[in-house]
């Protein structure tokens, strides 16, 4: 199955968890904490998926242009639906030449490096499209079955998320690890330890009534995590100079 074919079919099990789940919601409250330290007036989410990152956006900045771009159809579909508003666009990082009429003050990228084969040659095109900064947020940690299994191929320290941003040309100015000890201790323990087969259904499907109360109620434990240690890793920076 080629990735486009993987992620059309997964976004579809992936939404209500995009939605609802308490690390996706706990992630984009972090790209917001970081954005309001910033300056722009337009901003690229690259890899938007649904769009939901994309809404709270729009809603915070509403003088901001709005851009999203994946590779998921079936996610772009949904996108146009949820920010119609947005300037939205398919684009493959390893295959498509980059638009020369997208470029962007802040480019957001969360969750998708670990995706891509080749995570240089993405962060090089996404350098193309930046004008003053880039947010880019990855997993950290042991690469484990659960990760392999949703086609990671890699997770990050502070340390070699910054070097290949280096090596893409741009200069991070800031980078820290954070979600310790909901997320980084206690999520990553259960995922390690409960039965796989019972892992790699969790999360997925139509969420009940019942199962958004509950991920309401994670939600809540997830705000005790840290900003400065655990397994998620983020990094800010600005093109380099040419």
């Amino acid at each position: 199955m080629n990735d486009a074919k993987f992620y059309d079919d997964i976004w579809i099990a992936w939404r209500d968890m995009s939605l609802y789940a308490p690390a996706p919601r706990y992630l984009r409250r972090m790209v917001m904490k970081e954005l309001s330290r910033l300056e722009f007036d337009s901003v690229l989410d690259a890899g938007c998926g649904l769009g939901t990152l994309l809404q709270m956006i729009g809603a915070k900045y509403p003088s901001v242009e709005l851009n999203g771009c994946e590779l998921s159809e079936t996610a772009l579909k949904a996108c146009r639906q949820h920010v119609p508003n947005a300037k939205l666009y398919r684009m493959d990082f390893l295959q498509d030449e980059v638009p020369t009429d997208r470029s962007c003050d802040v480019i957001v990228s969360v969750q998708v490096l670990e995706h891509l084969e080749d995570d240089l040659c993405a962060l090089q095109k996404l350098r193309q499209l930046c004008r003053r900064y880039i947010v880019v947020n990855v997993p950290g940690g042991k690469l484990d079955a659960h990760g392999r299994r949703n086609r990671h191929h890699r997770h990050y320290t502070t340390e070699s998320l910054s070097a290949v941003m280096r090596e893409a040309d741009f200069d991070v100015i800031r980078s820290f690890s954070c979600g310790w000890p909901v997320h980084s201790m206690l999520y990553r323990y259960a995922v390690r330890t409960l039965p796989q087969n019972l892992v790699a259904g969790t999360g997925l499907g139509e969420y009940s009534r019942a199962k958004r109360a509950a991920m309401q109620l994670l939600d809540y434990a997830y705000r005790l995590n840290l900003s400065f240690v655990g397994t998620e890793v983020f990094a800010i920076g600005t093109p380099r100079k040419r």
